[in-house]
């Protein structure tokens, strides 16, 4: 498991240093091809990649904004990376909102949500799509065309994500009622800020941990981490998903070279040491989340998991998408290994 082979960076620390990490990382693995005469992806460019996402499915001008609206533009944080919460009601004196590459969370009250959300308490929008039009407009930003039945999609899938949210908050509270599934995160490096940065969380019945399914800076389900028994992962049905498909499990950015993972757990660990990463969420990989990878820019590395399965599926992701993704060696080596 990816996880174990980082718990030596990630324990001890909740903000190491982007390039302490990235030594960290590159003593785990060299990058290198995948094996020769394999027939390679051809992978798209970003415009077309782009033009792919949307065939056949709604526009999301949602999803347009958060890529072309770095959080930056409408936040300035201060060197600690925190800025005033902006949620109605909330007088912050001692700022407490953490300003990531794309979303906000604010750990005193627990306002959260993406460059639209924090455009909409900024400006006092009801309604996320009029802050999302109104957002576009202060920037320049030229929104894919879109009906009213394809502004309805959207408007609906963003309902059912502020959903998802408030699901994921409450299991995230839960977590004082069950202090055994907080010893399970704890046992993995992930301490009480980072349990409340992802919402990480349990069930009702306490024998399972919650992760919300992260894309982007949006909740777009929730998944079961059984502690005992199998399947370990249950994630929620393909039509429970706002989108309608289950996504790249992505819990911050991916806006530059990536790590991509099977395990969810896996890109949790890598995002919480300062890293892009993304998760397929098992071995096998959809037509939609390979469409989605042509469009991450930058270079991907593949992390594959110790065992033949996960091995044998990193290859696999290798083909498809070489020369965007390298793959990493399964066994790694260095400071971290063994941990």
């Amino acid at each position: 498991m990816v996880a174990t082979k980082l718990k030596t960076i990630l324990s001890g620390t909740t903000s190491p240093s982007r390039k302490a990490t990235r030594r960290g990382l590159w003593s785990l693995c060299s990058p290198r091809r995948p094996d020769e005469g394999v027939k390679s992806h051809d992978s798209k460019s970003s415009k077309t990649a782009n033009l792919i996402r949307w065939e056949g499915a709604s526009v999301n001008i949602f999803e347009t904004l958060r890529e072309q609206v770095a959080i930056g533009r409408l936040i300035e944080p201060s060197s600690g990376g925190k800025a005033h919460c902006v949620a109605p009601g909330h007088q912050d004196n001692d700022p407490s909102m953490h300003v990531y590459d794309d979303h906000v969370h604010c750990f005193a009250c627990g306002f959260h949500g993406d460059v639209t959300d924090l455009w909409a308490a900024m400006r006092s929008f009801a309604r996320p799509i009029e802050a999302a039009l109104d957002l576009a407009r202060e920037f320049g930003v030229e929104l894919p065309e879109a009906g009213p039945e394809a502004r309805k999609r959207a408007r609906e899938r963003r309902e059912k994500e502020d959903l998802y949210l408030v699901q994921a908050r409450a299991c995230h509270g839960a977590l004082s009622r069950y202090p055994h599934v907080s010893q399970w995160w704890e046992d993995r490096g992930f301490g009480e800020e980072l349990r409340e940065r992802f919402l990480l969380g349990a069930n009702k019945e306490g024998t399972a941990a919650l992760i919300p399914f992260w894309h982007r800076g949006r909740v777009h389900g929730l998944i079961r981490r059984k502690l005992e028994g199998e399947p370990k992962y249950l994630y929620p049905k393909v039509e429970e998903f706002s989108g309608g498909h289950r996504p790249l499990f992505i819990p911050a950015s991916a806006s530059a070279s990536a790590f991509l993972v099977e395990g969810i757990v896996d890109a949790l660990a890598l995002t919480a040491i300062g890293e892009d990463a993304i998760a397929v969420g098992g071995t096998g990989m959809s037509r939609e989340q390979l469409r989605e990878l042509d469009a991450v820019p930058g270079q991907l590395y593949i992390l594959p998991d110790v065992d033949e399965e996960g091995e044998q599926a990193a290859r696999e992701w290798a083909r498809k998408l070489y020369p965007k993704a390298l793959l990493c060696p399964a066994e790694y080596e260095g400071e971290a290994a063994g941990a």
